[in-house]
This record gives C-alpha cells, structure tokens and sequence, in this order.
C-alpha cells in the first residue's frame, strides 16, 4: 500500500507542476484490470539496459533492444489511432508502460510490487488510479507487461479507456475489447485470434449470453472466458446488423451511461442469438463478420400458381434470402444463369462449380429460426422441402475464404410442371 502512495504522490506532483490540479488529494484505486493466465510465456531474449522510449502518446520503460522497443511504440501508436477512432474520442494524457525481458535489468523500486505480480502470474496487469480535486478527476493508468507485443497491446486498451473515459466496464466489455486489441490489425475485419482459442470454440458447446455478460465475473479468470468475452465482442463489431448499436453501448458503458445489453438488443435477440451460433460454428482464421451478415430484410412469400421468381446470388457472401418461401411437399425447379470465382487464381464457373464442388450454388431452407441441411443446386436442379420455410443460396467456399470471391448468378424459381 505504501508503494501505490508514493507512486500517486509523484503522480499527483507532477500534474500540480504542470497546472493540472491545484488540490492535492490522495488517489483513489480504481482497478486492476489483469490479462489472462496462460499468455505470460518466456522471455528468452537478451536484454538491455534499461531506458525510457517515448512516442506521442505512450512512455515506454524497457530492457528491450532499440528496434524492438521503436517497433513496439510504432504499433502501439497505430492501436491507439484504431481503437481511438472506432471509440470517437482522442486519448488523454500519456500512456505509460514498464514492459520487461529480465526484471533484473530495473532497479528494485523502479515499479509497483502489484505490477510485478501481474507480470509474473498473468503476464501483464493495468494498474488504474483517479485523484480529485473535489470538483474534478483525473485518470491515470501504467501498464506493466512481459516482453509478448499482444500483451502490451491488450493492456494498452485498458489504459486508454480509463484515461479516456474514466471507465472500463463490465469485464465480458474491457476484457473481450481488449483481446479486440490484441488482434485488431487496421482495415481488416477478419478473424486473427490463435488456433488455441479457435478449436475451443469449435469443441465445446457455446456460452449462453446471460453467462458471457454476467457482472460476477473477474478478470484474470481464465482463457476461456476470455476467448468467449473476444468472441462475442468480435461479432458485435463486426455484423452490420448489431454493429452500430454495439458502439453506441459500449460508449454508454464507458461514459457511465448505464448502458443495458438487454434493451440495446432486446427486439433482435432471436436474431442475433441465431447468428451469433452460426459464427461459433464457422468460425475460424480468416472469417469474415461482415461478409456472413444475414439479410432480415427481405419480404419471403410463397409462388402464386403459374408464376415465377427470381434472386441474385453473390459469390463471397454467406446464406442469402431468395425471397421465396417453399410449400412443403413441393417440387420446385431451380436454373441459374451467369458465372463467379471462388479466388483470383482460379477460372471462373457456373452454378455447377469445379469438379470438387467449390464455387456449386448450394442451398437451405430456414423455419423458426432453425437451418435445415445444406444441399446441391447447381446451374439446373430442383429441390423439394419436407417441412417447407424461407430459401437462402449461396455460392459454396470455405467460410473463411470468401473475401477472394467474386461474381453473381440469378436464379430462377418456378414450380416443377408449370410453364
């Protein structure tokens, strides 16, 4: 406890010097947000000396060589312009960080005994404070962090949205945007997250909402939840159907606004649960949120007699309405006409696809918000429905290659007999 005085008191010193306090008031300990066990790792290379690496928006303390530390500010600036820009606001202040090869290299006082704990038990810790004036706060985060750049990455979220906003939020939101962080590469949506974290999405059954956003959670808990927390928050960001909404919560929750999960999505939860499930099970390196996106849109209604319909279907997309609603028990006759690619290398197709079936124009039928099994279409084919429900078709790749595709199709829908 003593160490945390001293280090507010040099704190608050140096904002009375710079004008920014003029009372001085003990700190207050806001929080300590932890990273997540299992991702500290080894630091086996040499290190150095000791010395302070500036940029314009962080402080650096570090035994890294000179190009790893000039490296890690570059992309730690590139973070911050990212996550500052997503979240609409500029950052407060200076982002300061101890990251650390050889705790030998620091001198014993050099950082706080918590920081040195996160380290060496979870591999990183962001130390949160605010001091008053009585009229005014000021927030102020370190970052104490292994030598593993996405370590300093996901704290470095944590510390620019306490700076920022004064909050961080519930731990499903700080933790699962941090671990955003830790991925977020600029103009790219695509899944990045670690192979560890994908099979174990795969593998186990999918974490109910009410479980991922429950307030009794803790940070540091396990890597586990912290991949259900990334995941959630991946697709939140990512779908343009939730996507707007989510910044608009998750600046409530930030600003202590009282922002509500539950009445931000309480009209399109059967919406977004269904399609949250379908990125658990497609989910992996290379997906795309946004490509995968479900239309609500689209008005479905079933064939009046002797008359037809048709849909444009895009390559590089996921399950797209046709607008068609099939009867049960009918037979309906399917032609599609024009061509897409699968991926620049490749030639270009018809609905038929290569001779291994990719880029084959497959189809499904929803009802009650359940998918039936996926089956062939082709240039000219005919399907029947045991149940009957809305038509989606879409042009068959691996679910996490679809960003290289290219091209359309329209089909053409009729009941099988009728001219």
């Amino acid at each position: 406890m003593g160490s945390h005085r001293a280090w507010c008191s040099r704190w608050l010193r140096a904002a009375v010097a710079t004008g920014l306090l003029t009372l001085l008031v003990p700190c207050i300990p806001q929080h300590t947000q932890a990273q997540t066990p299992g991702k500290c790792g080894k630091n086996v290379a040499t290190a150095h000396p000791v010395r302070d690496v500036r940029s314009r928006n962080f402080l650096v303390h570090t035994d890294l060589s000179d190009r790893e530390a000039n490296d890690l500010v570059q992309e730690l600036e590139t973070l911050l312009r990212q996550i500052s820009t997503y979240w609409g606001r500029p950052m407060q202040g200076t982002i300061e960080c101890y990251v650390v090869r050889d705790f030998a290299s620091f001198p014993p006082a050099a950082m706080e005994a918590d920081g040195i704990s996160g380290i060496k038990t979870a591999g990183g810790v962001t130390l949160m404070r605010t001091a008053t004036n009585g009229n005014r706060y000021l927030a102020k985060s370190v970052v104490y962090a292994g030598a593993r750049t996405e370590v300093v990455r996901h704290e470095s979220v944590h510390a620019y949205c306490h700076q920022t906003f004064g909050h961080v939020g519930p731990v499903w939101y700080s933790e699962g945007m941090a671990e955003m962080g830790h991925y977020w590469q600029e103009g790219d949506a695509a899944v990045r997250v670690g192979r560890r974290e994908i099979d174990f999405l795969h593998e186990n059954p999918p974490k109910s909402l009410a479980a991922t956003l429950s307030s009794s959670q803790i940070s540091g808990d396990s890597w586990q939840n912290y991949a259900a927390r990334w995941a959630l928050c991946h697709f939140l960001v990512h779908d343009p159907n939730y996507a707007p909404q989510f910044l608009t919560l998750g600046r409530g929750i930030l600003t202590g606004g009282g922002a509500n999960f539950d009445q931000t999505y309480g009209p399109k939860a059967r919406e977004l649960w269904f399609e949250y499930l379908l990125f658990l099970e497609h989910i992996d390196r290379g997906y795309r949120v946004d490509l995968c996106a479900w239309d609500w849109s689209k008005k479905f209604s079933t064939l009046r007699p002797g008359h037809s319909a048709t849909a444009s279907i895009r390559a590089g997309h996921g399950w797209q309405p046709t607008g068609l609603t099939v009867s049960p028990g009918v037979q309906y006759e399917c032609v599609a006409t024009g061509n897409w690619r699968i991926a620049r290398e490749l030639k270009a197709t018809d609905g038929n696809g290569d001779h291994r079936g990719r880029g084959r124009l497959v189809g499904v039928v929803m009802k009650d918000y359940q998918l039936g099994p996926e089956f062939d279409v082709g240039s000219r084919g005919s399907l029947q429905s045991k149940t009957g429900g809305d038509l989606y078709l879409r042009c068959r790749n691996a679910w996490n290659e679809l960003a290289d595709d290219s091209g359309r199709v329209a089909v053409k829908f009729k009941v099988q007999g009728e001219k």
